[in-house]
């Protein structure tokens, strides 16, 4: 259902907090796989900036419950087995078997990338697929997986790719979520035509510009892809499954280039999608760009009647009881939805769709089959808490948590954000300190130090050391992983804090 890195995928545990109403809005959107998001304090209480303000460290910078990304419990009914964190050794198995390989990108914080290891790889519609790729499953955030990291750079999570062993060129990137029938369709239909053009077979025209496309993309030239993947979506006929894919790809590259002829053209693409949408992943992810790129283009009459299009049909899509959408993708839509209807000052309208996600949360999180499973819910239903005004709530599942999971982090950091919205710095303190005490190095951890050090603030302690520490950390991560916004912010804090009057002692 993501569109992109601001739409779709779950944010960079560093990513700093948005300080307006579009920040909030991409953001949220960020953390579907993106509704990644949040806002600056200061706000009234209720409005969705406030919301995500006031967990800015529980979602994109504090990562979701630590589990393994494909837990090697009883066989799944897919039958599908990932190696865990060995590209090496894949690659080699790939080579051998004579089959692509797939990678799957995720990280412990990563809500759409555990919903997909709970919810979409397990499944019995995946069996045909078993047999045609080879399954590699790589935690983007540790050290040893560092250069698969800066050799496929993702930016957002999770990311999917298919890769030719025999070149190590990308053949297939999915964006975020999907559907089981989605994915089996990816995977079956990118392998065949690898296995055909090792007999000989042409690649046609469109997939060989969407090749062009990722390989743009894994520069960082974003113009390039977006260039290649607007010749893909012209070269596939009505009929291509991949065609919306392929749209998807495009949209998402030209979210990234952000320039005025890019949203024009965005808006255009997905007024021409919009009403033919498919309700699974890929059609949530087309309604979410046209919403995104029409709010971009506010001041455009043809962008507001397609904000107000696409508004309407994300809230059906969420509300659908038939849709092929995950309680992931779902709530992922409730957020976005709320943070434009804010945006648009009809807050009633926006409290009503959170009031929705939050119930719709708490559905899942009760049928799950085990608190790992469950946990997977836990930083919207803080989001949703906190945006509600029921801190209390949220209060009440993550010391829960804590006790159910106590070797897992996020409890301690998302409780301690909890806590110090809630004006209780000490007991803030407290938390984080017992959540940086369980964690590695890595992106994740960028973000819970911003956190410690907003704590001590509060406080009138030092908070130099910490960013310190916090900056020396984002600036030893992978490129890809770094955000330089966040470290420049960091220097300037320091800096302030080092000069007159304002110097430590």
């Amino acid at each position: 259902m993501e569109r992109d890195a601001s739409r779709r995928r779950s944010a960079p545990a560093e990513r700093p907090e948005p300080s307006s109403a579009g920040d909030v809005r991409r953001i949220a959107r960020f953390f579907r796989r993106p509704a990644a998001i949040v806002g600056s304090s200061g706000r009234p209480r209720g409005t969705l900036t406030t919301m995500l303000s006031s967990i800015a460290a529980l979602t994109l910078l504090v990562p979701l419950a630590a589990a393994p990304a494909h837990p090697p419990a009883a066989r799944p009914a897919s039958g599908i087995v990932f190696l865990e964190d060995d590209y090496p050794g894949a690659l080699a198995r790939a080579k051998a078997e004579r089959k692509p390989l797939f990678l799957d990108g995720w990280a412990t914080w990563c809500h759409s990338c555990l919903s997909m290891r709970s919810f979409v790889f397990p499944d019995a519609g995946l069996r045909s697929a078993k047999d045609a790729v080879v399954w590699l499953s790589v935690e983007t955030e540790a050290e040893k997986n560092r250069p698969v990291v800066e050799k496929f750079p993702a930016d957002g999570l999770p990311t999917f790719l298919i890769i030719d062993p025999d070149t190590e060129q990308i053949l297939g990137r999915w964006l975020g979520s999907s559907s089981v029938n989605e994915m089996r369709q990816f995977v079956l239909e990118t392998a065949s035509a690898w296995q055909a053009a090792q007999k000989g077979g042409q690649v046609s025209a469109a997939a060989a510009a969407e090749r062009e496309g990722h390989a743009a993309q894994q520069k960082g030239d974003h113009a390039a892809a977006a260039a290649a993947y607007r010749r893909a979506v012209a070269l596939s006929g009505k009929k291509d499954s991949q065609r919306l894919l392929r749209m998807n790809l495009l949209l998402a590259a030209l979210g990234r280039l952000s320039t005025p002829e890019a949203t024009r053209e965005c808006v255009a693409l997905a007024k021409a999608e919009l009403a033919k949408a498919p309700v699974n992943p890929s059609g949530a992810g087309i309604a979410a760009s046209a919403a995104d790129c029409a709010a971009e283009a506010r001041d455009d009459k043809e962008a507001n009647a397609l904000l107000t299009a696409a508004l309407a049909r994300m809230d059906a899509m969420a509300g659908s009881s038939s849709a092929a959408l995950s309680v992931d993708d779902r709530s992922d839509l409730y957020a976005q939805l709320a943070g434009h209807l804010d945006e648009l000052k009809r807050h009633e309208d926006a409290v009503a769709a959170m009031r929705k996600r939050s119930a719709m949360l708490e559905a899942a999180a009760a049928s799950a089959p085990d608190v790992v499973t469950a946990a997977t819910f836990d930083a919207h239903r803080t989001e949703s808490y906190l945006y509600l005004g029921e801190a209390s709530k949220a209060e009440a599942l993550l010391s829960k948590r804590e006790k159910e999971l106590p070797d897992d982090y996020n409890p301690s950091a998302r409780l301690a954000r909890v806590l110090l919205e809630e004006k209780r710095p000490a007991e803030a303190e407290a938390a984080v300190d017992r959540a940086l005490a369980k964690m590695t190095q890595g992106p994740r951890k960028v973000g819970v130090l911003g956190l410690k050090a907003r704590i001590l603030a509060a406080q009138g302690k030092d908070k130099a050391p910490v960013l310190r520490e916090q900056l020396a950390l984002s600036r030893s991560l992978p490129t890809s992983q770094r955000h330089p916004p966040t470290e420049q912010k960091i220097e300037a804090e320091l800096k302030a804090l080092e000069s007159p009057p304002h110097a430590s002692k």
